[in-house]
């Protein structure tokens, strides 16, 4: 059903991918130096800083049904970490996670933190991980073996995984291979850490805005 009750409009030729974050840096710092290393107008990296994923996934359901119009075919992408959130509020999440599916809002999630996604780029994770001080000795012992100098949590790391990314791609899917099939509850859940659908997003922005 198309949402938007504004003037009739054409397909565009290129569908826009909007990617939300709540947090200030990181994930939102990663996707703006992905838009400049494109150099693309089609990917749009935003954020509303709000505490958890229950309130993004309202605030973009809000967003999208009074900015896009369904006929334009764009994207529109939620990114958070688990963290918490799933033992916190279990029924909320889930429940938020359904509401998104109904409004063809994906979810690039990532358990436990996105941290993660910076070490998948240089191996297989298959062990829990737990945020803090144990993911980021596993991380400095990546980037000193690689000479990538020291990491600090927010850095601005982009650029230098570029090199490593396809290795993160290619990790990730090893561990969630199929988006449609995503059991949400059990990947959210404490035995879904480590996994992640970020490599979902990762592809569709170089499909959609990879423009030469």
């Amino acid at each position: 059903m198309t949402r938007y009750r504004g003037i009739k409009r054409h397909r565009p030729a290129h569908p826009k991918i909007y990617v939300w974050s709540h947090t200030e840096k990181a994930e939102i710092e990663y996707f703006q130096a992905f838009k400049r290393y494109l150099k693309t107008p089609l990917l749009m990296p935003k954020k509303i800083i709000c505490w958890t994923p229950q309130e993004l996934l309202k605030k973009i359901i809000q967003w999208k049904q009074k900015n896009i119009c369904d006929e334009d075919y764009d994207q529109i992408w939620c990114i958070f970490d688990i963290d918490d959130f799933f033992k916190r509020d279990k029924d909320g999440l889930m429940k938020a996670v359904q509401e998104a599916s109904d409004n063809d809002i994906k979810i690039a999630y990532i358990n436990e933190c996105f941290e993660l996604w910076i070490l998948l780029h240089f191996q297989k994770v298959t062990a829990p991980l737990k945020r803090g001080k144990n993911i980021k000795t596993k991380i400095q012992k990546e980037f000193n073996k690689n000479k990538l100098g020291t990491f600090e949590k927010n850095n601005k790391i982009f650029e230098m995984l570029l090199p490593f990314q396809s290795n993160a791609l290619k990790n990730a899917v090893s561990i969630v291979k199929n988006y449609k099939k995503i059991n949400w509850e059990e990947v959210m859940s404490p035995k879904g850490n480590p996994s992640t659908s970020f490599h979902f997003l990762i592809k569709e922005i170089y499909k959609h805005c990879s423009i030469s």
